[in-house]
């Protein structure tokens, strides 16, 4: 029975885990989820893309279950989700009271970019969020209590968590830029940088880095560079940032993005009056300013805020505990509303997802796109088509690196995959070209589609033969067609 927040905590957690274990069985891997289990084959110390935390993840489930099943690779992701939304709760709770870290919990799952893509997919994100509100947590406790215990292991403690949340995404360094701007703007956390135990946090922060630095050390420190070309010049920057904040709306939702905004103003205009809502204020600064901005000048993704908009949930948390004493019955309703909302969102996703929603035909005679055909599994159709043709276990390859991760991970660990593309980001370091040299490979690309490798294709391999194209299907609907070809005698390019 529920008495308390806290009892309403562990409920929250127990049906949004439940519900995020439906989707995880239930829908086949993304493209980005497929991308990163494949990555996951080969232990490395980072990738081109990101740090290695969430292959790593991955990749160890894989080693102990002898499975790459969807939801095999995403029960420690969901797992980690519902460690995120106790520590959402405690951090509230820690300077607001245990309503407003239900509230704060609340909203956090019904946010659909955090209770859905977050808190379920093979993604650096999971781990980057848990780890993000594991190290606050600790910070919180050294500089708000006024006699600090075991400081300094404390302080090491919040940089190895951390250091975890850098080896999931670098753009965690803007976290440990909002601690240090805390410190140096609070006089009475002031008093901690005369200690080492921020500074020996910091190490510690470095040292857990240091396999994804390493690693880019000895590759020209490509997954920096690969970052910094994710920035592309807008055509229009106010179209640009109209289109980032319109992505983190539908992001977040507008029930749970009004109150973060709200939420937002009102730490800025209290400042350093109130050092509970500038140290939450400090650590979303960072994201939510730089990403949003940037859009101006250059591309920028929505999600990349998110790690921003995390820490105002515990403000958002407070501001409904207060209002709650004032008016419950708005409060209770809100929170229904958005509750419901939120499962609702999660089984109108299912229910397309798995094929009992609207059919292909229905879609395209609306005019409309179903974001659901990425979460369509490729693994009996593809591999069905290539081995009636009689090329079961042949390499392969694909021309754009989106086409490459979702076919690799359907042929399996056992067939030697190629992206033959412009920029094929990790597959260079799963295999090396050469290795296939002499070799006939299975070429996929979308159907009717022009690959990026013609005419350069003719230079690849010494002749091309056309196979039958394979269906994906999805209950007995074929969604879309990809082509295939066999590539005979494959030339590695010289460079």
């Amino acid at each position: 029975m529920i008495r308390t927040s806290r009892d309403a905590v562990l409920a929250l957690i127990a049906v949004s885990a439940l519900i995020r274990l439906i989707l995880a069985a239930s829908t086949g891997l993304g493209v980005d989820e497929s991308y990163m289990v494949g990555n996951a084959r080969v232990f490395a110390l980072a990738t081109v893309d990101h740090p290695p935390l969430h292959t790593w993840i991955a990749g160890a489930m894989m080693w102990l279950t002898g499975s790459e099943a969807p939801i095999v690779v995403r029960l420690p992701f969901v797992l980690l989700f519902a460690g995120s939304t106790w520590l959402m709760f405690g951090l509230a709770r820690r300077f607001y009271g245990e309503t407003a870290g239900f509230f704060a919990a609340l909203l956090f799952n019904s946010a659909p970019v955090f209770g859905i893509a977050h808190g379920a997919a093979v993604l650096p994100d999971g781990p980057l969020l848990f780890f993000l509100l594991a190290s606050a947590n600790v910070v919180a406790g050294i500089v708000f209590e006024e006699r600090s215990r075991r400081g300094l292991l404390r302080w090491l403690a919040a940089g190895v968590l951390a250091g975890l949340a850098l080896l999931s995404k670098y753009s965690a360094a803007l976290y440990l830029a909002g601690v240090f701007l805390f410190l140096v703007s609070t006089p009475r956390a002031r008093r901690h940088l005369a200690t080492p135990g921020p500074w020996l946090g910091a190490v510690a922060a470095l040292v857990v880095l240091s396999p994804a630095l390493l690693w880019n050390a000895e590759h020209d420190m490509i997954g920096f560079t690969f970052q910094a070309s994710r920035v592309g010049t807008p055509s229009s920057p106010l179209t640009s940032l109209g289109q980032n904040l319109l992505g983190q709306l539908l992001y977040l939702t507008p029930w749970v993005a009004v109150p973060l905004v709200v939420a937002f103003a009102r730490a800025l205009r209290a400042g350093r009056s109130d050092e509970r809502s500038w140290f939450l204020f400090l650590l979303a600064l960072g994201p939510v300013a730089l990403f949003t901005l940037i859009a101006l000048q250059a591309r920028a993704l929505p999600h990349w805020v998110m790690p921003g908009w995390l820490f105002i949930f515990p403000l958002a948390g407070d501001g409904f505990g207060r209002l709650v004493r004032t008016n419950p019955h708005l409060v209770r309703t809100y929170s229904v509303a958005i509750g419901a909302l939120s499962v609702l969102v999660a089984a109108a996703i299912g229910v397309q997802a798995t094929g009992y929603g609207f059919g292909p035909k229905t879609v395209a005679a609306a005019g409309a796109i179903d974001p659901t055909t990425d979460l369509v599994d490729w693994r009996q159709d593809l591999t069905q088509a290539i081995a009636a043709q009689g090329y079961s276990g042949y390499p392969a390859a694909a021309a754009h690196w989106i086409v490459a991760g979702k076919a690799s991970y359907a042929l399996g660990p056992g067939v030697d995959f190629l992206c033959l593309c412009g920029e094929p980001h990790n597959f260079p370091f799963r295999l090396d070209q050469k290795s296939l040299a002499g070799k006939d490979i299975i070429l996929i690309w979308p159907h009717d589609s022009v690959p990026d490798w013609n005419p350069p294709l003719a230079q690849s391999f010494a002749a091309v033969e056309r196979l039958a194209p394979a269906g994906i299907t999805r209950r007995g609907n074929t969604l879309f067609f990809l082509d295939l070809a066999v590539g005979r005698n494959f030339r590695p390019p010289s460079r």
